[in-house]
């Protein structure tokens, strides 16, 4: 054979052992990463856990409203205006923020009588008001404060955590902590460690919606006990395990 020829023939036999070489050092994935189809990788626990937070609401909000009938557009809407606004006043004096106020509806309707050929006989007025109150020592003292002033309609008195956000935080930290328990008492009983935290997960969270309560009474104060709420949250944990 030519020495140009071996040459060639040592050339490329060195570029394939170069090639091989290159393919049986290249890293596979990590013991107990999540593997690329998504699925859990071996040598992972995978928990599922519950956190709980019991919360006392700080927050009501209460719907309150008037409405009137009268034989004409403007004289229903005169008489509702004046009254709302003797209301409005009213828990401005009581210490309700104008901003903690809003109206939530206003509708006029014709009023008919119930003669085979209907005739209008009046119009029907109703404005309703939201009023958020932050003291709830003063949730029950709205309801009587308004309805003295002038107001029809108690349409609900609801309780609401002012900041739920921190709650729902405060319940998945106790449901991961629940997790890392069961895990470690799982790999105890087969006699392995546990390692570190794979990935996390929500599985579910259970938040309140606003609780109704409050009666009104004739012979004294409105009587408001807001009670208390859970928030939940379910997780789902998975370690890695050595």
């Amino acid at each position: 054979m030519s020495q140009p020829i071996r040459t060639a023939a040592a050339l490329a036999l060195g570029a394939l052992v170069v090639a091989i070489a290159t393919l049986a050092v290249r890293p596979g994935p990590a013991v107990g990463a999540p593997s690329a189809d998504g699925e859990p990788a071996l040598h992972t626990i995978t928990v599922s856990a519950t956190g709980s937070v019991t919360l006392v609401p700080d927050v009501a909000r209460v719907s309150v409203g008037v409405t009137v009938t009268k034989p004409t557009v403007k004289a229903a809407r005169d008489a509702a205006g004046t009254s709302m606004n003797a209301i409005i006043a009213s828990l401005k004096a009581l210490g309700i923020d104008e901003k903690d106020m809003k109206t939530i509806s206003i509708d006029l309707s014709p009023q008919y009588n119930n003669s085979p050929t209907p005739k209008v006989i009046g119009y029907r007025m109703s404005e309703q008001l939201q009023v958020t109150v932050r003291d709830l020592d003063k949730a029950g003292d709205v309801v009587d404060t308004a309805t003295a002033n002038g107001a029809t309609d108690v349409n609900g008195l609801w309780f609401e955590v002012g900041d739920p956000a921190r709650a729902m935080d405060g319940a998945r930290a106790g449901a991961i902590a629940q997790a890392r328990a069961s895990a470690q008492a799982m790999a105890s009983a087969a006699g392995v460690s546990l390692g570190a935290v794979v990935s996390i997960s929500d599985s579910s969270i259970s938040y309140p919606g606003p609780y109704y309560g409050a009666a009104m009474r004739d012979t004294a104060g409105t009587p408001v006990q807001p009670g208390t709420q859970d928030v939940q949250v379910a997780v789902t944990v998975i370690f890695e395990i050595n």
